[in-house]
This record gives structure tokens, C-alpha cells and sequence, in this order.
């Protein structure tokens, strides 16, 4: 009798601790957040991830690729939490192939873009866009159709009328921000436009040189979204309030993308 009494006891205890992990499945692990990135952020989000992490005791994890990428990735998946992509084109993007997909969005601040050329400027290229259609530079761009640095890339050379002259001067497109760099810096290309902030990451910075263009183009904004299938909404809403807290908007401008720390916002508003 004692024994059975023993061995009901246990099965109910088992079925308890079934039962509740089947109605809490977070007590299985730390709470979890997907996090689409365009590669012009990553290396601030990491900074930031890294520091959110050991303070809210949670996972993150980092998908990042162009903006066309990322679109597919979160249709085709239907998770994650927060998409940060390097400029506005990429919630238009999203909103484009997957509607009202976006539940809330902050504005992080301004990024720029810059030319990119060897070590020491060998070919003295002054920041005129007009070097760009010059055929004794190896031109190499982002494309429009498939990143968010190529898209504003589109949008600058546009405004001169100067995009059909330049495309036919380019070695090639490239996918994202990543093969410019490491394109300059293997004398693949000689000249190109990029992300400040992707000059700023991972050291990037010793591999080739910068000039500033001699444009009046509106530096691109970039924004932070949530989800509307954000599995930890409270968790999202925390890592967005960090990455408009002074701290959040000093990693960010240690890569370039700036912002006033007085800038009036509505932290909750979807950008339009």
C-alpha cells in the first residue's frame, strides 16, 4: 500500500512538471530573441546584444544578409522579434512583400555614405561623384535591388542624373556592403560607395581609406522594428527602449550612425 501510495505520488509529479512545461515552455531556457540585421548594423547590435544579454539573462540571436534576404527569412519563417535594417528602404521593403507586418518601430539615427578607395588615395579621387564614370577606376557599387546600400546608392547618383552612366562603368554589383571593402582592399575595385559604418567595423578601417562626397545627399535613416509575431514582446520592447537610451545612441555613433541625444521621438510610433 505504501509503496503504490509512492508510486502515484511520482506519476503525479511527473504529469504536474509535464503539464507545466507544456503551458510555460520558457522555464525550459532563458527567454530568446531572433534579431534580423542588415550588415551595415551588425557590428553595433553585437555590441549592444552582447551587453542585453548578460543583463536580462537571455539568448539572442543575430540573422543577418542583405534587405531582400531578410524579407524572404522572416516570411518564410514567420519568427523572429526585430528587424534592423540600414536604412528606411528596408521597412519599405518588408511592408512591401509581407503588409502589416510591423508593430512598432524607433528612429536609432543617421547613417552616410562614403567613398571607398585603396590605402593613401592612389588615384587622388577628390569626392566628386563624377570619378565614378571615369573608366580608368575599376567602379564597383551596391545593387539596388537586393540591399539597402544600394538602393540609397540609386537614390544619390539619381539626383545628379549620373546611375545609368555609372552603371555602365561598374565591374560589378555587389550583393551587400560586405564585398565592397574586401573588394577594394584585394584590388578587385578601385573606387566604390559604402556605409560609414560598415568602414568603422571590424577593424575595416586599417584596409582601405575614405573620402567624403561632395554631394548634398540626406544622410539615410535608419530605424529599429518589432515584429507583430514577436514570441517575447516584452523583451523586444526592452531591447528597443536600450537602443534609444543614451547609452544605446553612444554604441551607435561609435559606428557612425548619429543621432541627438535630444532628439524628440516618439519611441512607440511605426515609421511612415
Amino acid at each position: 500500500m505504501k509503496a503504490s501510495l509512492i508510486l502515484i505520488s511520482l506519476l503525479l509529479l511527473v504529469g504536474c512538471r509535464q503539464r507545466l512545461a507544456n503551458n510555460h515552455p520558457y522555464i525550459e531556457g532563458p527567454p530568446e530573441l531572433i534579431i534580423y540585421c542588415e550588415n551595415g548594423m551588425v557590428a553595433p547590435v553585437m555590441e549592444i546584444t552582447a551587453w542585453f544579454e548578460s543583463h536580462y539573462k537571455c539568448i539572442i540571436r543575430i540573422q543577418n544578409g542583405n534587405a531582400r534576404d531578410l524579407t524572404g527569412q522572416i516570411i518564410q519563417s514567420g519568427k523572429g522579434d526585430i528587424f534592423i535594417p540600414d536604412s528606411y528602404f528596408g521597412l519599405q521593403q518588408l511592408r512591401m512583400d509581407a503588409g502589416h507586418i510591423i508593430l512598432d518601430s524607433i528612429f536609432l539615427g543617421t547613417n552616410s555614405l562614403i567613398l571607398i578607395v585603396p590605402p593613401g588615395n592612389p588615384e587622388m579621387v577628390n569626392g566628386a561623384l563624377c570619378a565614378l564614370i571615369n573608366n580608368n577606376h575599376v567602379v564597383m557599387i551596391a545593387n539596388p535591388e537586393s540591399s539597402s546600400l544600394g538602393h540609397e546608392t540609386r537614390l544619390l547618383l539619381e539626383q545628379d542624373n549620373l546611375y545609368n552612366q555609372v552603371i555602365a562603368n561598374v565591374s560589378q554589383l555587389a550583393p551587400d556592403s560586405r564585398r565592397l571593402i574586401r573588394s577594394v582592399n584585394n584590388k578587385e575595385a578601385t573606387l566604390a560607395i559604402d556605409w560609414r559604418s560598415s568602414y568603422l567595423t571590424n577593424h575595416h578601417y586599417t584596409l582601405v581609406d575614405t573620402i567624403s562626397l561632395h554631394a548634398a545627399y540626406p544622410s539615410p535613416k535608419v530605424y529599429a522594428s518589432i515584429l507583430k509575431h514577436t514570441e517575447n514582446p516584452g523583451l523586444a520592447y526592452s531591447f528597443m527602449a536600450f537602443l534609444s537610451s543614451p547609452q544605446g545612441i553612444d554604441l551607435f555613433a561609435k559606428y557612425g550612425i548619429t543621432r541627438a541625444r535630444n532628439a524628440a521621438i516618439n519611441l512607440y510610433q511605426t515609421a511612415q
